[in-house]
């Protein structure tokens, strides 16, 4: 079963189930999981179920007489909108409508813009001359337009400053009556703890390659079961992965990207100039460029996290994508373990500094210079 259209998540919202029918609902939630599993798709939707007016209104009592057949099936079946109540008609939104943020009075949205680095405090709180007026707290602490719940979605939430997650702590320890909270990343390491702690965590895994399969189908982003397949086995679980191997400019460069990154020692003038000239093709635009180079650097952490595995267990081969190239960083006998740990801790910092706006040629230029000389 697929809650509402949505693979891997029936887990999950047969738990919020059971605690709406309970009346045990929390106020304050954690979304982590890889980038690309449908944690912003689930948010979406459990948002629309929460504010329809029928699932809000029943509770333990009146489900009673299906308490002996109350399995999850049962469970997930009863907890859907109903698409009939006033709440369901203004709540405009589509499971396959890809990045399209619902419509509701009730509803509020939050995201770092593309251009920021970090989530803007002026989101959560206001600007400086309608401070602790405007913003999302402000927005929750407001009547229900409707009536009933209100719910926030905080995308992002790998990157709140300190700033702006002391703005937010007292709104998720006590959540305005009737508000829930969900905020959404990518792990609970990169969450601070003040955050961690005022919310209850769920945990959405990678997809299954079919599921993923048929998403992509259903999407149109391939024309075949067979190229959704294929696609689906390149991509460990992740839309997001997918949509990077649809993209035929940045395929074609991961050959060279691993073919650089294999080197020893590895050419980091050379490997600079290439992965440069890469990024620049991607358009005028900074955050287009910015976005290309974090995909590369994503695709050189697991890069390197799939050395470091076959370099502990030189005994088994590698397989999957990075096979031939791991066989000749195990073979040249050059590279060991720490050296592969090195290299993603380089990997990480890089991609931060992608985050923090810093000039993306001096990014790639220290990074590049900075493998080659753990490779001599």
């Amino acid at each position: 079963m697929a809650w509402q259209g949505i693979f891997g998540v029936d887990e999950v919202a047969s738990r919020f189930a059971r605690a709406n029918r309970r009346r045990r609902l929390g106020g304050s939630f954690l979304f982590i999981g890889p980038g690309g599993v449908g944690k912003r798709t689930f948010a979406f939707a459990l948002a629309k179920t929460l504010l329809c007016s029928r699932v809000s209104s029943y509770s333990e009592v009146e489900t009673s007489e299906s308490e002996t057949r109350r399995d999850s099936a049962a469970e997930l079946e009863r907890f859907q909108p109903c698409r009939k109540c006033e709440n369901c008609k203004q709540f405009e939104w589509n499971v396959d409508s890809g990045a399209k943020v619902p419509t509701h009075p009730d509803f509020h949205y939050v995201c770092k813009p593309a251009d920021k680095s970090l989530l803007p405090l002026e989101l959560l709180i206001g600007e400086k001359d309608a401070r602790s007026r405007s913003g999302l707290c402000f927005e929750l602490n407001q009547t229900a337009f409707m009536g009933g719940r209100k719910i926030a979605v905080v995308d992002d939430a790998d990157f709140f400053n300190l700033e702006g997650a002391n703005a937010l702590l007292k709104t998720l320890e006590e959540p305005p009556p009737r508000s829930i909270i969900i905020l959404i990343g990518t792990s609970a390491a990169k969450q601070l703890p003040t955050i961690r702690s005022r919310c209850q965590t769920f945990r959405f895994n990678s997809l299954s390659n079919d599921a993923l399969a048929e998403i992509l189908l259903r999407q149109k982003k391939v024309e075949t079961p067979e190229e959704a397949a294929a696609i689906a086995r390149l991509s460990a679980g992740s839309l997001e992965e997918a949509e990077k191997a649809l993209d035929a400019d940045f395929s074609a460069f991961q050959q060279i990207l691993f073919t650089e990154l294999s080197r020893s020692p590895m050419k980091g003038v050379e490997f600079a100039g290439k992965l440069c000239e890469f990024v620049d093709a991607a358009g005028k635009e900074a955050v287009l460029r910015r976005r290309r180079l974090r995909n590369a650097f994503q695709e050189s952490l697991a890069f390197f996290r799939a050395a470091f595995l076959a370099l502990e267990e030189p005994d088994k081969n590698p397989v999957g994508k990075y096979a031939p190239y791991l066989s000749q960083i195990v073979e040249n006998g050059r590279t060991s373990s720490r050296d592969a740990l090195d290299c993603v801790e380089l990997t990480l910092d890089a991609m931060e500094k992608v985050d923090r706006n810093v000039n993306l040629p001096y990014v790639v230029e220290a990074w590049a210079y900075d493998l080659a000389a753990l490779s001599r």
